[in-house]
């Protein structure tokens, strides 16, 4: 038997042959696992955009709409009664309303036979409510035109009787004059009738003077013409009158209706909000749950992976002697965290294992740096995606203009206090507060000044608030509420009087109110024991009721509503 014979060895068992085997199919296996995991990166990165770019997107859009459209009929009515009326157009108004909200519903589109529907809802709404506004709108400016008409009239009848004014009643030749003026003063008297027994009896004492005053014989001619004008003058007073009081009921009617489809509309927005919402949350869960999916694939991969190094080292240390003995060690080394050369000298198999397992050691390095980085930047896409949830939340609890919370979120805030409140038989107290004479200083200062006034007043009865642990919220235009859980009466009458002390002392400048500063009016109403049995919303109503209480008594100043 020759020795080439002898120290022939078949291939497939040849030491480098076998590592040569097991080293290929862990780089192969390596290879496999980093591209799946970058696919999963790129994945979760084309998920992230969706989420961020179009549902949270969209999500911002609708609340956009939502808030359009409560936001139109209060911009419309107030138009209608600050501005003048040969200043507007009701057809560029028309147009301006239409536009703010078209723009902001053509960029929303719909995704789902439920999203459709609810956009075609909108659609169908859109047109009666811009229809209803410019009717009430048109309204509007009938009934000023009509008051504008009565004010002509009634300057007209004093310029016919002031020439009788200076005559002296008790002589016998005034007995027109006398007669004349008591009909003006009637007539002025019916004017300001409001029930209707009240304005019947008017209407009859009219008659009767002009049955009288057109009874006395042996006038002048200039007489003659007084009494002619005088009684045109009232007739066409009482027409206009019965035409006035018609405008109004039809105003007051076109008011409700504009309130309900703005209601109505409103509603089917917050409800395409809602669903975009669920949409984004949805897309959201999803996310979070492909990040927890890679993690745990790339837990399996690093485990088959750390298998596949185990089973080489197993290989080695069971069939490699003598040379190998120091590699192996030195494998054991890097495999406890302690590397230290690898030898790759010579030029036979074992200097074969020791570059291949350098090179192997290298890539590892390599995939477990990626590995880190790639975990970093799901970590602060994870991050972005919070704070984009919670600037989304903010957004819709907190009033635009003055950076307090709105009056979706203090109800929600006050449902829920109030429940824990009756439950503990606790008080509580609410506060209404009023800018006085708001409309005069929108109307000279103009609206930025105002938005500044309501900025600056906000901060003030936020700032005095806090110190009662009450809750402010701005209840609408120029109006805020205070709540305050857990409270003597005392301490709220202390309360509402130190709002109105902290705006005194502002000093805020309003030459058009008798202090010359901007006062607040305050309505408290205050109930010893929250109970289900007492809805919240009749507490409110009772300190409404307090605050036109405090209006009606001059201003700045607090009134109160107690029920115990």
């Amino acid at each position: 038997m020759s020795a080439e014979y002898f120290f022939r060895i078949p291939r497939f068992q040849k030491l480098g042959v076998r590592l040569n085997i097991i080293l290929l199919g862990t780089i192969i296996f390596f290879l496999v696992s980093s591209g799946y995991g970058i696919w999963t990166l790129q994945q979760q990165s084309a998920q992230f955009k969706a989420v961020t770019q179009t549902y949270y997107e969209r999500a911002m859009l609708a609340a956009e709409l939502s808030r359009d459209a409560e936001l139109i009929a209060t911009q419309a009515m107030e138009q209608s009664v600050t501005q003048k009326l040969g200043n507007i157009d009701t057809t560029i108004l028309q147009a301006d309303f239409t536009r703010i909200f078209t723009v902001a519903r053509e960029k929303l589109t719909a995704e789902t036979t439920e999203e459709v529907e609810t956009l075609a809802e909108i659609d169908r709404l859109t047109s009666p409510y811009f229809g209803q506004l410019i009717l009430f709108y048109q309204l509007s400016e009938r009934q000023q035109r009509l008051e504008l008409d009565m004010d002509s009239l009634n300057r007209a009848r004093q310029q016919i009787i002031k020439p009788l004014l200076n005559i002296d009643f008790s002589s016998a030749p005034s007995r027109f004059s006398n007669l004349a003026v008591s009909y003006s003063h009637s007539s002025q008297a019916y004017l300001e009738a409001s029930s209707p027994g009240l304005i019947a009896r008017r209407q009859s004492q009219l008659k009767q003077l002009q049955e009288r005053l057109m009874s006395i014989e042996g006038l002048t001619v200039n007489q003659q013409e007084t009494r002619n004008a005088l009684i045109d003058n009232i007739l066409q007073t009482v027409s206009l009158k019965n035409q006035l009081h018609k405008t109004n009921l039809e105003t007051l009617s076109a008011m409700r209706t504009t309130r309900l489809y703005a209601q109505r509309l409103s509603s089917v927005c917050y409800d395409f909000y809602l669903m975009v919402k669920n949409r984004a949350e949805q897309a959201s869960l999803q996310h979070s749950q492909l990040i927890e999916r890679v993690n745990i694939q790339i837990a399996l991969f690093s485990a088959a992976f750390l298998g596949l190094i185990g089973l080489a080292y197993w290989f080695i240390h069971h069939f490699i002697v003598r040379r190998l003995n120091h590699l192996s060690a030195v494998m054991q080394k890097h495999a406890m965290g302690s590397p230290e050369p690898i030898p790759q000298s010579g030029h036979d198999e074992i200097t074969v294992i020791g570059k291949t397992f350098a090179q192997f050691v290298q890539a590892n390095n390599v995939a477990h740096e990626e590995t880190q980085n790639a975990r970093k930047i799901a970590e602060q896409a994870n991050q972005q995606l919070r704070e984009l949830n919670t600037h989304l939340n903010q957004q819709n609890n907190t009033d635009e203009l003055t950076q307090i919370p709105n009056r979706r979120y203090f109800f929600n805030w006050l449902q829920a206090s109030y429940e824990n409140l009756a439950e503990h038989n606790s008080s509580l107290g609410i506060l209404m507060i009023d800018i006085d004479w708001f409309k005069s200083f929108n109307d000279h200062y103009g609206h930025q000044a105002g938005d500044e006034c309501l900025r600056h007043v906000a901060h003030l009865l936020q700032h005095v608030s806090k110190d009662y642990a009450g809750m402010l919220a701005r209840y609408g235009g120029e109006e805020f509420i205070v709540a305050v859980p857990d409270v003597t009466i005392n301490a709220l009458d202390e309360l509402g009087r130190t709002l109105l002390s902290a705006i005194d002392s502002a000093n805020i400048a309003h030459g058009y109110t008798p202090f010359h500063h901007v006062t607040i009016s305050v309505g408290a109403a205050y109930l010893e024991q929250a109970n289900l049995d007492m809805p919240v919303e009749r507490l409110i109503s009772r300190a409404d009721q307090a605050l036109y209480e405090a209006k009606s008594k001059g201003r700045s100043q607090i009134a109160h509503y107690i029920h115990d």
